[in-house]
């Protein structure tokens, strides 16, 4: 299960409403972070899941949804995030700093907004 906070907001906002039947959105409930890999510009999340995912896997093998915008103290000028899907399942989260600088760290004091929706 993914831990309240970032990573979890940003998928229910990207997610929400992306699908009319809410396949995807029902695959975060399967969902845990399986790794985290700072890169100094941003932060590439992993997931692992269980075998329920399945029953929410999309008709798309390989799909990608971005259009979140991050504002927080930690960040000059924001960030941005996308999802990535492989084989029908979230695969993995990217999150990119506009300026090149990512803490190294979970931010805790932000604010999303859905962009480009």
């Amino acid at each position: 299960m993914i831990q309240p906070g970032l990573i979890l907001d940003i998928l229910n906002l990207l997610l929400d409403g992306e699908d009319v039947d809410g396949m995807a959105k029902m695959q975060i409930e399967t969902l845990t972070e399986s790794d985290f890999n700072y890169t100094g510009s941003g932060l590439f999340v992993s997931f692992s899941h269980d075998e329920e995912i399945f029953k929410f896997r999309l008709d798309e093998d390989q799909l990608t949804l971005n259009g979140v915008e991050i504002k927080s103290p930690d960040l000059a000028i924001g960030a941005d995030a996308t999802v990535f899907f492989k084989d029908g399942v979230i695969d993995h989260l990217e999150i990119w700093s506009h300026d090149g600088n990512y803490p190294e760290k979970e931010l805790t004091d932000y604010s999303l907004k859905r962009i480009g929706a």
